[in-house]
């Protein structure tokens, strides 16, 4: 499955606010249901993060990464 839309609304992360960009976004997430007996027991999704980080403008600062490892 493929989440589509276009980046219009700040999205808060821990670092603080990502201005929107107007963007367009093709994020894909694979959605896993889980049933027994007839009825949903569980359901997961999972959105392909990198993707949808790159699609953003966020690039991942590794440098910063390896420096706060212990």
């Amino acid at each position: 499955m493929t989440i589509q839309g276009t980046f219009t609304g700040p999205f808060e992360t821990p670092a603080g606010v990502i201005r929107p960009t107007g963007a367009k976004l093709a994020i894909p997430t694979a959605d896993f249901w889980y049933v027994e007996d007839g009825k949903i027991k569980e359901f997961n999704c999972y959105v392909g993060l990198s993707v949808m980080l790159a699609q953003l403008g966020v690039q991942p600062d590794f440098a910063a990464a390896v420096t706060a490892a212990p």
